[in-house]
């Protein structure tokens, strides 16, 4: 089978994995999340999040991007960086602020890379990276199944 024009093999099992996981990103569309601190990487400078769902699904994230207007506002990588302000900066308190009361208009696996990709009410995105072939993301759906972003290995 071929890989959507990447001139790439598709293992058809990644392939199937792939259209399983738009159709159930897909159910976020139309509801709100909540982000709390993941904590499953204390290391200095980390900022994994937990994004809860309203239909109870649980996305554990250690890297991510937030972008505002079409412009990068905010990464984990800026968790407790100071940058010259007067504090550091709490990236997982901003990144719940910027997503409080925000609704998702979709939902989106990147094929190629395994990054996930929201769009939010009020022009903001938020990027889940998959930056390796091991586990840089998680999600459990609210039916129990699991997914890892190694899934395209």
């Amino acid at each position: 089978m071929r890989g959507l024009g990447r001139g790439r093999e598709l293992n058809p099992i990644s392939g199937l994995v792939v259209k399983i996981m738009q159709e159930a990103l897909a159910k976020f569309v139309g509801g709100s999340t909540q982000v709390e601190e993941g904590n499953r990487y204390p290391e200095e400078g980390m900022a994994s999040v937990v994004l809860r769902f309203v239909d109870g699904s649980e996305l554990y994230a250690e890297y991510w991007r937030l972008i505002r207007d079409g412009r990068a506002h905010l990464s984990s990588f800026d968790h407790r960086q100071q940058y010259g302000l007067p504090a550091p900066i709490n990236a997982v308190k901003e990144l719940r602020d910027a997503l409080q009361n925000k609704i998702v208009i979709s939902a989106a696996l990147e094929e190629e890379s395994g990054d996930l990709v929201f769009l939010f009410s009020s022009n903001i995105k938020l990027q889940i990276f998959n930056f390796t072939g091991y586990e840089m993301w998680h999600i459990r759906f609210s039916s129990g199944a699991e997914e890892y972003s190694n899934f395209n290995r």
